[in-house]
């Protein structure tokens, strides 16, 4: 799917050591963007690492054609694991490894290793 994003508002958060971005995709036409296929896109666009950006929300309003949604780039893995909620951080894998580290989770077995993102 081809979709433009639009950056509406960026702000550098020193504190957390993290940008902070808003966006908006219009879609008029077809489906609700992919949330992996946008977060590579936002890397590419702020010439960032793909597995320390995460998509923290989307949000398409029933009838609309575009969505809103915010973005977390980190410098930092370690920022990241430890400012972010786990299923946010989870939310933003591949459905494989997703699956997987809620298997592992049920079963109470290490899964920690699935969530490296240096």
């Amino acid at each position: 799917m081809s979709f433009k994003v639009e950056l509406l508002e960026e702000k550098k958060n020193d504190l957390i050591n993290r940008t902070e971005i808003r966006f908006r995709i219009d879609h008029f036409g077809k489906g609700s963007p992919n949330r992996l296929e946008v977060k590579k896109k936002v890397a590419a666009m702020k010439n960032a690492n793909e597995r320390l950006t995460i998509i923290r929300n989307m949000n398409t309003h029933f009838g609309s054609a575009y969505t809103m949604g915010k973005v977390n780039i980190y410098e930092d893995p370690k920022d990241l694991q430890f400012y972010e909620p786990f299923h946010i951080q989870v939310r933003n894998l591949e459905p494989e490894k997703r699956t997987e580290i809620y298997r592992l989770k049920k079963r109470k077995e290490p899964f920690k290793h699935l969530l490296e993102f240096e």
